[in-house]
Parts: structure tokens; sequence; C-alpha cells
């Protein structure tokens, strides 16, 4: 998610609304190795759980609780989020705690607005069980879990008279949905070059 960090601020309060009630568990590469995060969603609010693997050998422990709210009613630049942290664990200190937040909303915009592709993956539990009082170690379906890609939309025009940084925008649809799309940076002159999305709608391409 190098490309969408810290770009979404400005869909925030629309994610948390959109979303509302929704419940789920984020695991990223980005995240501190061994952890995860359990979010709910409700009345746009957004709580999260970290969860810990490496600090018990047979529980996933819960080592911060985090609760964010829109800080204001801005939507679009400007707008902040009011953060409350509580370390769970005594002596249990991350220093970049906050990226857990920024990520899961990055995360819930792309799922929700970009277009994806998604892989199911199926994973396998081993456990330990005693019979005829011996231990025997068996191996059981886990969790499923779906890993996705997202397929950037992208609009380029170029002018001599001023840079456009790159950004992304929500893009609304006549059926009533939205697509999040990025638009490169860009020099400002009038050139215009169709993004991917007006391709799809128009048939130059299509998607696979």
């Amino acid at each position: 998610m190098d490309k969408s960090y810290m770009k979404f601020t400005q869909f925030h309060m629309d994610i948390l609304e959109e979303l509302d009630r929704e419940n789920g568990i984020v695991h990223s590469p980005y995240f501190t190795e061994g952890s995860y995060v359990v979010y709910s969603i409700k009345n746009s609010c957004l709580t999260l759980w970290v969860f810990h693997d490496a600090i018990d050998k047979y529980l996933s422990i819960p080592t911060y609780y985090i609760c964010v709210s829109p800080k204001d009613k801005i939507k679009g630049a400007g707008h902040q989020l009011d953060c409350m942290i509580l370390p769970l664990l005594d002596n249990c200190m991350e220093a970049n705690i906050r990226d857990y937040i920024d990520m899961v909303l990055d995360y819930l915009c792309l799922r929700q607005w970009a277009e994806v592709q998604l892989g199911k993956v199926s994973t396998t539990v081993k456990k330990d069980i005693k019979k005829n009082k011996k231990m025997l170690t068996v191996i059981e379906p886990g969790l499923d879990y779906y890993l996705f890609d997202s397929k950037w939309y992208t609009e380029i025009s170029n002018d001599e008279s001023f840079q456009v940084s790159g950004h992304f925008r929500l893009q609304p649809y006549g059926d009533g949905t939205r697509k999040l799309i990025w638009i490169n940076e860009y020099t400002k002159n009038g050139y215009h070059r169709k993004a991917t999305i007006d391709k799809v709608k128009d048939g130059d391409i299509s998607l696979t």
C-alpha cells in the first residue's frame, strides 16, 4: 500500500459512514511481524484491537485498544481524527502504533471503492490431542481469507504552467456507486490522456 499510504485522509468520514456496523480482521506485511488487527465500525467510530502472536505460544494476546472517531465534520482536505490509544499489557511499547489506524483505513478504502482481484487462501491448524495416553499432533482446516491487489486508474494531463501532485479521487457513477481512482502527478497544460476507467467505459480496453 505504498502508493495509498496517508493519501486517504479526505475519505475517512465517507468510509466510516458507508461501512457502519462492519467487523473484520486485517493482516498486513506492513504491520509488526506476528501482529494483526481486529476492527469494528459503529456510528462513524472505528475501534481496533491489536493482537500479537509472538507473546504467548498458544494464544494471540491483545496489546492495544484503539478508538478512532472524526474530530470534526469536515469532508475532504483538513479533516482530522480523534484517537484514544490504550496499552493493554505492561511494558508494551510500539513507536508507530498510529500506523495501524492509517493502514486499516487505507485497506477499507481500497477494498470498498477500488477495482480489486480477489484470491482465496485456505489455512490449516496444528492441534495436540491426547489419544490412548499419547499426545498426537493433528492437522485441521483453519480459517479462509482473501488476498487482493488493486488495479489503479490513471488520468494524466500535461501543462508547462504548474505541476499537480498525485492524488486519489472518489469517482461517482450514474448507478449510485463510487470507485477509488488514482490520479498521477501531472503538469497542467491542457493535454489529456484518458484514465483507464474511461477507456474501459468506452470499450477501448477490457479488464481481466
